[in-house]
């Protein structure tokens, strides 16, 4: 089973002292709240030759594999922990699963 990679893509924050960024999700129709909403630390990765960062969600640990709507918040964090106020991208779908294979082939030799 091959499933294709899910990317989020957005602009840096323009803030020299950025340390990395926290992703937040929650299923449509709950807001995302920072205090209760699942959580990922996606650390700093690298910005891309368009200026934009790329993350491939499906690599997550503990990641949702259930398609769906979902709210996001993304955030900017420093070095000792001061976090941005969130961006949000609300009513996503995401589709996580691929189809059932197709079922009851044979070979008819006619």
């Amino acid at each position: 089973m091959a499933v294709k990679p899910t990317y989020l893509t957005f602009t840096p924050s323009d803030s020299p002292d950025v340390n990395g960024y926290n992703f937040y999700l929650e299923e449509s129709p709950n807001p995302v709240d920072v205090e209760t909403s699942q959580k990922w630390d996606l650390g700093n990765p690298p910005v891309e030759a368009d200026g934009k960062i790329k993350y491939d969600l499906s690599t997550l640990d503990g990641m949702t594999t259930k398609d769906g709507i979902y709210n996001i918040g993304l955030s900017a964090y420093d070095e000792v922990g001061n976090e941005s106020s969130l961006m949000l991208i609300n009513d996503v779908a995401l589709d996580f699963v691929a189809p059932n294979p197709p079922s009851d082939g044979a070979i008819i030799r006619g």
